[in-house]
């Protein structure tokens, strides 16, 4: 979907939304935002630092294989997430 070679990662202004649309109230405090490419907004856990990329439209995604971020389930990036 975000080719890395088109779309840099830009850090400005947090957008919390879709990442408090994805989890429970007491996981919030857990992230930090880390920016955004394109339409896909970068949180990571601060244990696991693990990365939970969040579509504007509430899909999930994984990190980049060849240059371009793999959509997984909600399910399975909370997962991966959480360690």
């Amino acid at each position: 979907m975000t080719n890395p070679d088109q779309i840099p990662v830009i850090v400005g202004e947090p957008n919390w939304a879709p990442l408090e649309q994805s989890l429970p109230s007491c996981e919030l405090e857990n992230f930090m935002y880390m920016g955004r490419a394109g339409e896909i907004e970068l949180y990571k856990h601060q244990i696991t630092r693990r990365y939970l990329n969040i579509g504007r439209d509430s899909r999930c995604f994984y990190r980049y294989i060849d240059g371009n971020y793999v959509e997984i389930t909600q399910e399975a990036a909370l997962a991966h997430v959480r360690g």
